[in-house]
């Protein structure tokens, strides 16, 4: 009886505890503390200027060995600082706030939240904080190393796809002779 009674007491303090987490969507103003936290508006930044560099760098590998005359350079400047311009528009923090609000506020509890929060705020957090901007550097770095290899199997894909659609075509022709 003993026994019965002590089970049944621990399965109502767990079901009472698990009643009491808050299951709540997070509030707006704690994803924006660990939006904060996170240095998020920071982090978009870096990567409007990371963006931005490889977008100046392909045009550059795009035109090297070529003779570029004066005209046509600025033509390509043009179409870089229209291109800045663009993604600068795209990742405006204002714009994208409401939609991390939205994106956050559907993921996670507040007790999620909350948690992150807590983490973020700790030394490890911190440190997490502080070393990320660096991670992702490095890993932008390396991007264009790794997706080399991808583009140029894609692109002979692509150039294959585009012969046997001539080849087809050609057949085709052929056949209404």
């Amino acid at each position: 009886m003993n026994k019965l009674l002590a089970t049944a007491l621990v399965w109502t303090l767990m079901c009472g505890a698990a009643a009491a987490a808050n299951t709540a969507p997070a509030s707006d103003a704690s994803i924006r503390e660990m939006l904060e936290l996170t240095n998020s508006r920071q982090m978009l930044d870096s990567v409007k200027t990371q963006m931005t560099s490889m977008m100046n760098t392909t045009m550059q590998n795009a035109t090297r060995g070529q003779t570029i005359t004066a005209e046509r350079q600025a033509i390509l400047d043009r179409m870089a600082a229209k291109l800045s311009a663009a993604v600068t528009d795209m990742l405006n923090w204002d714009d994208l706030l409401p939609m991390y609000l939205r994106t956050y506020r559907g993921a996670f509890t507040q007790d999620e939240i909350d948690g992150a929060i807590k983490f973020y705020k700790s030394p490890a957090g911190k440190a997490y904080i502080k070393k990320m901007p660096v991670v992702m550097q490095s890993v932008m770095q390396e991007m264009p190393q790794f997706i080399k290899p991808v583009q140029e199997k894609m692109a002979a894909i692509q150039r294959e796809s585009l012969q046997e659609l001539k080849d087809l075509k050609d057949k085709e022709d052929a056949e209404k002779k």
